[in-house]
């Protein structure tokens, strides 16, 4: 894939995150991009970033790292673009690419019917299981029957682990850090969530959790069916999701989404090849 050179990003996230000034990759002048496509400011492209690693992280001194840090630049090299990153939670996310407000969202977005309603959604990029963190090595919904289970609030997990095993069972927490806490305290005894944020978030905690992936069980389809995360866009630039799929499906291709998933601890094939391949 043709890369051109990127000189760095310079991002000052507020302390609520939810706003961010950038100095970015400096395009050649005889740039030739590999689509055309509209954008909020002409030659930019603006990424409203949901952190969460292994996707994305963006630090209030400019640094970017995971997932999509590898991704979303090349994707801007080749599309002679600058790349601002902005820092965002979930919900001002989908407004400001809703509104047309930035151009990319990135973070590990899973593909919904819902979200599918008011913003874009590419191809998938990679895939992602459901999994459960304990120390006890739980490895299904049914072994969670009684158990304090932590879930982050307003996470696609939140509604239907309550459903399967009762709200009085369940403890929500503000982030995946909390629920961690709460772990290694022993005042919950595990928790839900995206397996490759959980296996992140072991590794970097070099805790003793044990994390397992939950297989696909009709019973529970939103709990068990793999996440596929995608890059969504502001619905009406369809322009912009078709350069994105091209892009998608040449990085899949040529080796570059496996490099950047194993480059964030995520060297299990069914990380790329989803878990029924």
């Amino acid at each position: 894939m043709k890369k051109l050179p990127l000189v760095g990003a310079v991002c000052a996230a507020t302390l609520m995150a939810a706003a961010c000034s950038s100095t970015e990759s400096q395009v050649p002048d005889n740039c030739k991009s590999e689509w055309n496509f509209p954008t909020v400011s002409s030659g930019v492209l603006k990424v409203a970033a949901v952190q969460q690693l292994p996707s994305v992280d963006v630090s209030p001194n400019g640094d970017v790292q995971g997932i999509d840090s590898t991704l979303l630049p090349d994707f801007a090299m080749q599309a002679c673009l600058t790349i601002a990153w902005q820092p965002l939670a979930g919900p001002a996310a989908v407004s400001a690419l809703s509104e047309g407000k930035v151009d990319i969202g990135a973070g590990g977005w899973y593909k919904t019917p819902a979200r599918g309603k008011v913003v874009g959604q590419t191809d998938t990029v990679w895939y992602d299981s459901p999994a459960i963190v304990s120390n006890s090595g739980y490895r299904s919904i049914e072994s969670l029957s009684g158990k304090k289970i932590g879930v982050v609030g307003g996470s696609l997990f939140e509604a239907p682990i309550k459903e399967a095993v009762g709200d009085n069972n369940v403890v929500v927490f503000q982030s995946i850090d909390a629920v961690f806490q709460e772990l290694a305290s022993g005042r919950i005894d595990a928790g839900l969530g995206s397996g490759a944020v959980l296996t992140h978030q072991v590794s970097t905690r070099n805790s003793d959790a044990k994390v397992e992936t939950l297989s696909p069980d009709a019973r529970y389809p939103k709990l068990t069916s793999p996440g596929e995360p995608n890059y969504p866009y502001t619905k009406s630039n369809t322009e912009l999701g078709a350069a994105l799929n091209s892009f998608i499906t040449a990085a899949r291709e040529d080796g570059t989404v496996r490099d950047a998933l194993e480059q964030n601890g995520l060297s299990a094939p069914s990380y790329f090849t989803g878990p029924q391949s």
